[in-house]
This record gives structure tokens, C-alpha cells and sequence, in this order.
């Protein structure tokens, strides 16, 4: 019951009105957009009328950034279809990155914290991987990682070893059917040994038994990488707006001028939101919004 009051009350809570929205929009120069759950629909395809809108706003000078948790080789190809060459938040907030060409920014994780991980995994007899800024690296012995992969699509590289990679690693993933261990090499890893470090643990999706151990850097987000953007162009938080739908996109629609979340996002999502769209991601519910930008820049 207080579950179902809680949800409620989420729901009720007022938005700001249009003509105020509007009148923050006529600011705005920069989209920071997320991609899955949000740009995509469930079939990961973008919705005509998104395409064309971007078109339309960036012809009125309007930025367009796509800010995801993938890694930045399996967003490129969405930032080429709605035509834009701004640079890619990807990694949550790892890398900051143009679709072809300069990065901006990286936090790769230390080299002596990467050989401590293959260590581990050496030791304790688990499966391992790396990301770096395009590819996901792997070698013939992590055979699971091949399937693991493949929902992300990202480019792969399969190696003879892991030692001549270990230098520019922005994430390691650990994977095993024995939860327990992962858990013993995340406590080898955390604070206060690598207190620049962080882990989190979960479950496979796809098998039942299997369970995943991710290492990044400590402190890093959607948040940090937009930050970097936004330095970049030069903008101010009231010239960025954000859409999301996720937890991991929470951080960063609090460091905007204008937050919005769409229909199919996550309570807390929605809960602090300036604008919640009436349509999912599968009803292509960004067009929603970009209408909306589109109307206010045309009467600013």
C-alpha cells in the first residue's frame, strides 16, 4: 500500500507549464540525448520524425550530443544516421569523443590496476575483457564474452593476450558462474586498496547462473562526461537540455537547464524531470520534445 501512495505521488507531482518551458528552451544549444530505452525503441531504431527534427534544430544552430552507457563504437552509427558530428558521451561518462575523430576526454583506468585485475582473474580462474575507447577487447580463452558482446554492438577485437592492452583500459568486466569469487576479487579491488577504483556486481540476463564484476574509475558519470562538453562548446548549464529514461541518466538531467524524461522512464527519472513526454521511446516520444524545442527556437 505505501508502495502504491509512494508511485502515486511521484506521478502527481506537478511539472513547470509550457509557456515556462518555452520561454527556458529559447536558451537552450545543446540536446544531450541517451540512446537506449530512450532515442531507440525496443527494436533499436530511431523514429523518422526524430531524424528530421534534429535536422531542423541543427539548422537553427542547435547541438546534439548522444550521452550513453555503450561503448562509443556502438553509438557512432546513430549519431551518422541523425547526421550529427558533435562528440559522444559513451561508458557513462568515460569517454568524451567525436564520432570520427579527437577525444576529448578519457579516464582510462590505471595500467597497474588493469594488471592487478588479470592477476585476479588468472588466479581465481574467471573469464575477463576490456573496453577501450572503440573496440572490446577479448582473447579466445573468454569464449562466453562473444554473446555477451553482441547485445551491445560494439566492434571487437579477439587478442593473444591481454598484456599488450593494458594501457589505455577504460573499463574491465569480469564473468563467472561463481558469484562468490567475483565478489572476493571486488573486495581485492575496492577501497582502501584502489581507492580510484569502483566496482558493482550483476546478474546475467541472458544466463541464469552467470554474473558479471565491472571495474571503472571511481566518481566518473553521465554527469563528468557532459561537463566536458559543455567546456568544450563553451556553454552554460541553462543551454543544455537532457532526456533520459534510466538511473545512470539521473546524475546528469540534474546538471541541466532543462531536464525531460520520457513516458517509459523510471520513477526517479520522471520525479525530477521539468517535462515528462506522453509517449515511450517505442512511440518515438523524443519527437514529442523536439517539437516543442523546435517551436520555442522559432520564436525566440
Amino acid at each position: 500500500m505505501l508502495n502504491f501512495k509512494k508511485a502515486t505521488l511521484i506521478e502527481e507531482m506537478p511539472k513547470i507549464d509550457l509557456v515556462e518551458l518555452k520561454k527556458r528552451l529559447k536558451q537552450i544549444k545543446l540536446v544531450a540525448c541517451d540512446i537506449d530505452g530512450t532515442l531507440l525503441s525496443s527494436d533499436n531504431q530511431i523514429g523518422e520524425k526524430t531524424m528530421q527534427l534534429v535536422r531542423e534544430l541543427r539548422n537553427l544552430g542547435i547541438r546534439f550530443t548522444l550521452i550513453t552507457g555503450r561503448v562509443h563504437s556502438a553509438s557512432v552509427k546513430y549519431a551518422k544516421m541523425l547526421g550529427v558530428d558533435d562528440p559522444i558521451v559513451s561508458l557513462n561518462g568515460a569517454l568524451v569523443k567525436f564520432p570520427e575523430g579527437e577525444t576529448i576526454k578519457a579516464f582510462y583506468l590505471p595500467e597497474k590496476r588493469v594488471l592487478k585485475a588479470l592477476e585476479l582473474a588468472e588466479r581465481y580462474f574467471v573469464n575477463i575483457l576490456f573496453y577501450s575507447e572503440d573496440k572490446v577487447i577479448y582473447t579466445p580463452e573468454n569464449t562466453i564474452f562473444p554473446s555477451y558482446i553482441g547485445n551491445l554492438e560494439a566492434e571487437t577485437m579477439e587478442v593473444d593476450s591481454y598484456y599488450d592492452h593494458t594501457d589505455k583500459v577504460l573499463r574491465v568486466v569480469f564473468s563467472s558462474d561463481r558469484s562468490r569469487i567475483l565478489y572476493k576479487i571486488a573486495h581485492k579491488l575496492e577501497p582502501p586498496f584502489f581507492s580510484n577504483i569502483s566496482t558493482s556486481i550483476y546478474p546475467s540476463l541472458k544466463y541464469d547462473r552467470l554474473t558479471y564484476l565491472e571495474v571503472k574509475r571511481r566518481g566518473i558519470s553521465k554527469a563528468t562526461g557532459l561537463k566536458y562538453v559543455r567546456k568544450y562548446y563553451g556553454l552554460k548549464r541553462k543551454e543544455v537540455v537532457g532526456i533520459g529514461d534510466f538511473y545512470n541518466d539521473l546524475e546528469f538531467l540534474k546538471k541541466v537547464g532543462v531536464a525531460v524524461a520520457m513516458k517509459n522512464a523510471v520513477a526517479e527519472v520522471r520525479f525530477n524531470a521539468d517535462y515528462v513526454t506522453t509517449k515511450t521511446n517505442d512511440e518515438d516520444g523524443v519527437s514529442e520534445f523536439l517539437e516543442i524545442l523546435l517551436e520555442a527556437k522559432k520564436l525566440a
